[in-house]
């Protein structure tokens, strides 16, 4: 009996017998192998796998939450050596003394820290907390500047050097 091959779609010769069961079945009939493991293989690209292996991923994890975290709890404990680990910090202790020592953790670190009492001694009220302390420490300049005789400094020093400038010209026609 001839029939087509599902996957390149050449024309082959198969027994009565295989195209009957091939019907019955709902199967599809291939002229070898070869062609049969092609129309297996998934036609998604690589991007689509992985997009769709994140996915399910993300359920696995969602569902399983749990149990996922009892075993890594239960490897930990098999696994964990205080005193390996131990070594292991004082070899990166150097590293880390000179990172805490940078601008740009101390800056982080102070910001840190005025969030974390915040937040510990008022609850959800943390962030009106912080506003009102900035509004608090720009009044506290502002009256310390007027007592000190420092508002609007740069303009008195424009003025003045103006004037020192008109006083000169002056001078100069004389």
């Amino acid at each position: 009996m001839k029939i087509i091959c599902h996957y390149c779609q050449k024309e082959i010769e198969k027994t009565a017998g295989h195209v009957n069961r091939a019907k019955k079945m709902g199967l599809n009939l291939f002229c070898n192998r070869e062609c049969a493991g092609f129309s297996r293989r998934s036609k998604l690209s690589d991007i689509e796998k992985k997009a769709l292996k994140a996915e399910y991923d993300k359920n696995y994890r969602a569902e399983n939450h749990d149990s996922i975290k009892k075993r890594k709890a239960d490897y930990f404990k098999k696994t964990y050596d205080p005193a390996k680990a131990s070594v292991e910090r004082k070899k990166r202790m150097p590293k880390h003394i000179e990172y805490c020592r940078t601008e740009k953790y101390k800056k982080y670190k102070k910001d840190y820290d005025k969030k974390y009492r915040a937040k510990k001694n008022y609850g959800d009220f943390w962030e009106c907390k912080l506003l009102v302390q900035e509004i608090s420490n720009e009044y506290e300049n502002r009256k310390i500047k007027e007592q000190n005789q420092l508002i609007n400094k740069s303009q008195k020093r424009k003025r003045l050097w103006q004037q020192k400038i008109k006083i000169k010209n002056y001078l100069q026609r004389i």
